[in-house]
C-alpha cells in the first residue's frame, strides 16, 4: 500500500489573496493541527481565512 502524504491546511490572506501553508502547532500519532501565519509575507496583513472557506467570505 502506498503512503499518501498529509497536505497542510492552507490559509488565504484577506487583504492580498496570497495562499499560505499553515504552521504545525500540535502533532499526534494520527494528525496535525495547523494555524495561520502571524502576518502575510507579501502584504503584512493579519487576517486569514481557511482556503476551503475562502469562496464564502464577504470582503
Amino acid at each position: 500500500m502506498a503512503h499518501t502524504p498529509e497536505l497542510p491546511e492552507k490559509y488565504v490572506c484577506v487583504d492580498c489573496q496570497t495562499v499560505h501553508a499553515g504552521t504545525v502547532v500540535e502533532r499526534t500519532d494520527v494528525s496535525r493541527r495547523y494555524e495561520a501565519p502571524n502576518a502575510c509575507g507579501c502584504c503584512g496583513g493579519v487576517e486569514f481565512v481557511v482556503e476551503v472557506d475562502w469562496p464564502h467570505v464577504d470582503r
